[in-house]
């Protein structure tokens, strides 16, 4: 359903975020309180004020990596037998770029991150010193566009310079390069800085003017340049950063690109508009609510600046890395951090931006396949918690969770089933399948109760305990997801044939969820044997979400429980690793509309910082997915394979949504107003038979705006073709 351009710049833009004092975390091992910039890869998060900006850079793919130069025995005996809490492998700081004025000192703060034009503006007057400043990332090339007009009465004196690596390491960097060439400062900058090692990441950068500019290449370090704006004038100050996985000469490229970037700009300026403008038509949701509106659109700014198709997926702080020791090695950490942040793009009908978050997955499958065979004895894959790209792993602890690898499923699971894309799903399969292995070899059938049982596996990340639990809730649900699902995909892709009765057993026959008496009700334990209960954790309610286990579909008594349960963890709406999921976990199951509609709105208000970024502490990007998936799963469920239009919404709340994604590969659009549904329409992307709840008694169906049908049943049930558009209203 397509949407005006207009309706999308109104709604879009009550995400910018109106900052009125310097960014304080900056740098930071954590999240930043910045001005943030994007292109799923090369980052910039702009610390300091009028005077001086700071444009501390990251990129993606810039890690350190500690197996180079290690033999294959020399990395597997490191790996099971000398590794402690880190490996040296994480994600470091790429550069950065300073813009200096000195008449700007001390002045008033005001700068606007719009996530509608994907840029950060500047204005800051001084007496009669007035500079605005309009940055942007191009969303389609790795160049930062730093643009300053003087819009004051006296004449400007700009000064740039430029560094590889931390910013406040100073000239204490090692390892680099830089010079001056045709009039751009260049550098590049290795991740290991010591030696020769094959397959060690370098980042090169140019930096250059499009004013007259004065270079400064006698200086030791810091290069840059300086120019005098006039009263009226503009100019540009433009950075180019590439890898060497971005091109086969990419120091020769990059310094291309920075020298065309001189005359191109604004050629890089409308393809950068252009691509944001798609990206926001892709849905639409609107929530009542200027506050979530707000958050809704910034958190799909953020995630969008972050993670790009054929890129580096993005570790815990995206491409904001400002330190060279960020928290948790910056890294992909599988026991749910690496996940969540992308849950959004599914039903938010962006998963296209998600491509890539199964390559890690798949370069981990024989680090994987040697944990499985030398430390449990079994075949297939287990996987530590924290790992990151090229099969590195960042940390050789798995803190008694033998489920990490099963919690990557999620994500192939909603990106499958969502898209039906059977080319994508033939490359995630493999993982998926490593996964079927390990835990058909591990559980435990327990021959007098008729069933298979998780034993040694912990729910939470336990240092101490050594024979961990049994049958905790979140490992029962992730691997009941893992076999329900595979099974599903098998057939599908026409896979493995042989193995389906064996897992159709195990899926069938899996210990139930183990339940306790709390509070005067039944509600779920975290394990079967040990302790019942924390209040510290969501874990033993993933099964709910992201595992799919519980939905309106279930047994009444088991829903029912469930919705105890999460009534028992209501501390979970504020907690620093259960935000993300937390929200839809009670959607799923129905709980008050007006609970979590408030409860995300109080949500923003305690935990949203001053550039619109979510930070509850306990990871990163991950606090995208809070209000996103929250508010889809409320408006539109699917999970089940049958379409659900407002199932959990306040009916006081007039709200409107436009194009969600659904399981089946259909996109969904709809509106409430009144508290009555005005109409639902659905395109059929693949052809795949739909189930539907009907919101009404009585619904007249028309498909390609022909021949109208009335629906007298509460479910529906439609033989569709790809491309076929279904318009349901009330029938009278």
């Amino acid at each position: 359903m397509k949407i005006s351009s207009n309706e999308i710049c109104s709604l879009v833009e009550k995400g910018i975020a109106h900052m009125t004092s310097p960014p304080k975390n900056i740098p930071t091992q954590l999240v930043v309180d910045a001005p943030i910039l994007g292109n799923g890869d090369l980052g910039a998060a702009v610390g300091g004020d009028g005077a001086k900006q700071v444009f501390y850079l990251g990129k993606n793919d810039f890690w350190t990596q500690a197996h180079l130069g290690e033999t294959a025995a020399q990395h597997q005996d490191r790996l099971l037998n000398k590794e402690g809490r880190r490996t040296g492998s994480r994600i470091v700081a790429a550069g950065w770029l300073e813009v200096t004025i000195p008449q700007l000192e001390g002045a008033p703060y005001k700068v606007d991150q719009d996530p509608y034009l994907a840029e950060v503006r500047g204005d800051f007057k001084q007496g009669k010193a007035h500079a605005r400043f309009t940055s942007f990332i191009c969303a389609v090339q790795n160049t930062l566009v730093v643009e300053v007009e003087n819009s004051g009465q006296e004449p400007l004196n700009i000064q740039f310079k430029t560094m590889p690596g931390t910013y406040h390491a100073g000239n204490e960097v090692y390892g680099y390069e830089d010079g001056i060439r045709e009039d751009t400062v260049r550098w590049e900058y290795p991740a290991e800085p010591y030696g020769g090692l094959p397959g060690r990441r370098w980042v090169y950068a140019g930096v250059t003017s499009d004013a007259e500019t004065i270079y400064t290449p006698e200086v030791m370090a810091r290069k840059g340049g300086s120019f005098t704006l006039a009263p009226g004038a503009d100019a540009r100050i433009m950075l180019t950063m590439l890898s060497n996985l971005d091109a086969p000469n990419a120091l020769e490229e990059t310094h291309r690109l920075c020298v065309a970037s001189r005359t191109g700009w604004q050629q890089l300026k409308a393809a950068h508009r252009k691509w944001w403008q798609d990206y926001w038509a892709r849905s639409i949701v609107k929530t009542g609510s200027d506050i979530l509106d707000g958050y809704y659109y910034s958190s799909l700014y953020i995630i969008a600046s972050a993670v790009r198709a054929g890129k580096v997926p993005p570790g815990l702080f995206g491409p904001w890395i400002t330190v060279d020791d960020p928290k948790w090695t910056g890294s992909y950490t599988l026991n749910y951090n690496y996940e969540s942040p992308f849950y959004c793009l599914y039903t938010c009908n962006r998963q296209h931006l998600a491509e890539s978050y199964i390559e890690p997955l798949l370069d981990i499958i024989p680090v994987g396949q040697m944990y499985a065979k030398e430390k449990f004895g079994r075949p297939g894959i287990a996987l530590p918690v924290e790992i990151g790209p090229w099969g590195m792993v960042c940390s050789a602890l798995f803190h008694n969770q033998k489920t990490n690898a099963a919690y990557c499923c999620t994500n192939i699971f909603m990106h499958y089933f969502s898209t039906r894309d059977e080319d994508w799903g033939r490359r995630a399969y493999p993982f998926v399948r490593e996964v079927a292995d390990f835990w058909e070899a591990d559980l435990v059938w327990e021959k007098e109760r008729s069933r298979y049982s998780v034993v040694k596996d912990s729910a939470h990340e336990e240092y101490s305990r050594k024979d961990g639990e049994k049958n905790n809730t979140h490992a029962l649900g992730l691997i009941q997801m893992v076999f329900r699902d595979i099974l599903k995909m098998s057939e599908e892709l026409g896979l493995d044939a042989n193995r389906r009765e064996k897992w159709a057993h195990i899926r069938d026959n899996l210990a139930q969820f183990p339940t306790f008496e709390r509070n005067g009700k039944t509600v779920f334990r975290y394990n079967e044997e040990d302790y019942a209960w924390r209040d510290v954790n969501g874990t033993p309610v993933k099964f709910i979400y992201p595992c799919g286990c519980v939905g309106f579909e279930s047994d009444p008594e088991i829903l029912q429980i469930a919705r105890d349960t999460l009534e028992q963890k209501e501390n979970l709406f504020d907690n620093g690793n259960a935000f993300c999921e937390y929200t839809v976990m009670c959607a799923r199951v129905g709980r008050e509309p007006k609970l979590l509609y408030d409860k995300l709105i109080w949500a923003c208000q305690k935990r949203g910082m001053q550039n619109k970024y979510i930070f509850h502490g306990g990871g990163g990007i991950e606090d995208c997915s809070g209000v996103t998936s929250g508010i889809n799963e409320m408006m539109m469920q699917s999970h089940e394979d049958i379409i659900r239009i407002f199932p959990v919404w306040d009916r006081a709340t007039d709200a409107a949504f436009t194009n969600l994604r659904a399981y089946g590969a259909f996109t969904v659009s709809s509106s409430i107003t009144g508290g009555q549904v005005d109409f639902v329409q659905i395109e059929s992307e693949k052809g795949r038979q739909l189930t539907i709840d009907i919101p009404w008694s009585t619904a007249n169906l028309t498909v390609n705006g022909q021949n109208t049908r009335v629906i007298n049943d509460k479910r529906a049930t439609i033989d569709t073709n790809p491309g076929d558009v279904l318009y349901l209203v009330k029938g009278i």
